[in-house]
């Protein structure tokens, strides 16, 4: 097996034929089909299964598909960190944000990086945070803004900040809001996998309320539609109702019975390899968030309180 193999064989699975695999990799098609029968030889198992749409992987595929495609990324990063040696940071850098902070953080990390580092190309993501976690375990993200509080197994955690979560609502009141009185509302919240789910369980549990929700909506602009609809309230972040210059057209209300609190964190996997480019846009990200906390441009957060200090 050779960077050439695995190469063709992401080719074809991006390309999904071998003979559009052929062409956007400027080789004939024969050369693909005999890497593919190679590999599969070697591997003793048929990667992929041929049919009228196009190239299907099998299970094993999908497996070599997974390492394949990091493989190469690492190979980039080498070459792109030879080259960089001693000069500016540069090459391709995938951050993935949470889809509440996304329109807060995505569009000034972009803008920043793009004129700080304009020799690194940014992709951004924005999912829920099992994705995102998923993604950055399997290499497809570089970096990742997580809720965690604490390094986890495979995970390199650094806080960065405070976010606390409001009840969110159509009704023209802004005063505070008890748990048990949201608590007999009906609620829309984020799916399964968004830590905005996992802290309000977490906070009704605890005072041992029960939720009502009608349903579970992950894209914000749909979520908030269906609030300022009236057809349910929600509990979200500040950020999630920031739609770029403007805020949405909702009422956000604190808890005045407890603090629903959460830890934004930047995230890394411990089993990647960085580069400068990595810890670029690291370092314009946490200045990006100084800079909105600092100027009150992102409301609800708070910093990381300092650790005390330990007399001797």
């Amino acid at each position: 097996m050779d960077l050439r193999q695995l190469r063709y064989f992401v080719g074809i699975v991006q390309a999904g034929s071998l003979s559009r695999a052929a062409d956007q990799l400027h080789v004939a098609q024969s050369a693909i089909s005999h890497h593919l029968a190679s590999l599969e030889a070697e591997l003793d198992k048929q990667l992929v299964t041929r049919g009228p749409k196009g190239i299907v992987l099998t299970e094993a595929g999908t497996v070599l598909y997974r390492h394949a495609e990091s493989i190469l990324r690492h190979v980039a990063f080498a070459k792109q960190d030879a080259m960089s040696a001693l000069a500016v940071p540069s090459g391709h850098v995938a951050i993935g944000f949470p889809a509440a902070l996304a329109a807060i953080l995505g569009y000034e990390l972009f803008v920043r990086v793009r004129t700080a580092y304009p020799q690194i190309l940014l992709h951004l993501v924005d999912g829920n945070s099992s994705l995102l976690r998923e993604l950055l375990d399997n290499g497809r993200l570089d970096i990742a803004i997580l809720f965690a509080d604490y390094p986890q197994r495979g995970l390199a955690v650094e806080p960065l900040l405070l976010e606390e979560l409001f009840y969110v609502t159509s009704d023209a009141a802004t005063g505070p809001i008890s748990l048990a009185d949201a608590a007999r509302s009906a609620l829309l919240l984020p799916g399964p996998g968004s830590g905005i789910q996992r802290v309000v369980h977490e906070a009704f549990k605890q005072r041992g309320l029960n939720i009502t929700t009608v349903g579970e909506i992950d894209t914000i602009y749909t979520l908030r539609r269906a609030v300022a609809s009236g057809i349910a309230n929600t509990i979200l972040p500040w950020s999630a109702l920031y739609d770029g210059n403007r805020e949405a057209n909702l009422t956000y209300r604190r808890f005045e019975d407890a603090q629903l609190i959460r830890t934004v964190a930047l995230c890394f996997s411990e089993v990647a390899q960085r580069n400068p480019a990595f810890d670029a846009v690291a370092t314009v990200l946490k200045a990006a968030v100084r800079d909105l906390i600092e100027g009150g441009h992102w409301q609800g957060v708070s910093p990381i309180p300092a650790p005390p200090e330990v007399s001797l």
